[in-house]
């Protein structure tokens, strides 16, 4: 293996580090990380995340989900923007380095809609051509022989989505563009923003707002935002360093207890007390790695 997991560190594992994507690449990608793990398998419950560009420098995973059933990963992967957790396992030992993708950033990189293509992974060579792919693929080799670190890996891996983003023809429209923001805006109004404050904000009709709402983040308004309720909700619960009011706040959202339970559950993979507990559960619903969902609560 080019990059042994030394000995001496083998209590601090599995860890997810995140890394602060480039100013200029804030509305493609929500954070670089770079996963690590020791054990030749390690189970865990993958949240609903958004689109994701995965790199393994060792090891792979294979993720179980719900309706498309299990997927293997290949060196270099797109995972499509997930509507509920799965289970995922770590063949190791691994070392992933990655990129969590905005709605924006998956569209233009992966040209799929959400809505069509969610739950599910497929090799990054099926949406970019090779001759794009080939500079990764070395920066790939160098990084597992030890040429490069994986930090700096993680910035090839940002070059990479630059510079296919970029290319003629990859990002949508700019009145889809201008759609994108005013979503990202009202979902960053409140813990819970009320659907009708968006469709107040735009001039486009609501079954418009729906349609592309759907194409972009796999859900419509209504959905979309129970689901970045219940993520937002899951950090608070696993991350108790975060404030008292935020929870209070978070938590009054829900009507009952039974409610909080259940969209935790669909959207993490476990109950709030289990969060408190699972170590890979609280790296994994790390603020700091989740782009606007976890900035309201850095933030406030």
């Amino acid at each position: 293996m080019g990059l042994a997991l030394m000995a001496e560190d083998v209590a601090s594992f599995p860890s997810l580090e995140f890394i602060q994507a480039s100013g200029d690449m804030t509305g493609l990608v929500h954070s670089l990380f770079i996963m690590r793990t020791t054990d030749a398998r390690t189970e865990g419950m993958m949240p609903a995340y958004s689109g994701q560009l995965l790199s393994f420098v060792e090891g792979g995973v294979s993720v179980d989900y719900p309706e498309t059933g299990p997927a293997k990963s290949s060196d270099l992967t797109l995972s499509a923007p997930m509507l509920r957790a799965a289970p995922i396992v770590f063949e190791g030992p691994v070392l992933q380095v990655g990129a969590s993708l905005t709605p924006l950033g998956w569209a233009a990189l992966s040209g799929m809609a959400a809505d069509e293509v969610h739950d599910s992974a497929f090799p990054v060579e099926k949406v970019v051509p090779s001759d794009l792919l080939n500079p990764l693929e070395a920066d790939l080799a160098r990084c597992n022989a030890g040429e490069i670190t994986p930090v700096e890996y993680c910035r090839a891996v940002e070059d990479f989505i630059r510079s296919v983003c970029l290319l003629p023809g990859r990002m949508p429209s700019k009145d889809h563009v201008k759609l994108l923001e005013a979503i990202e805006t009202w979902l960053d109004s409140a813990f819970s923003p009320p659907v009708k404050a968006l469709y107040a904000s735009v001039s486009l009709g609501q079954r418009q707002v729906q349609r592309l709402c759907r194409r972009y983040y796999g859900v419509p308004p209504a959905q979309l935002v129970k689901r970045y309720r219940a993520i937002r909700a899951a950090m608070l619960l696993a991350n108790d360093q975060l404030s008292g009011d935020l929870r209070d706040e978070v938590l009054e959202a829900y009507f009952d207890q039974a409610h909080l339970i259940h969209d935790i559950r669909r959207y993490t993979g476990h109950t709030p007390k289990m969060l408190a507990k699972e170590r890979l559960a609280q790296e994994m619903l790390d603020p700091g790695g989740h782009g606007l969902t976890g900035r309201k609560l850095l933030e406030d």
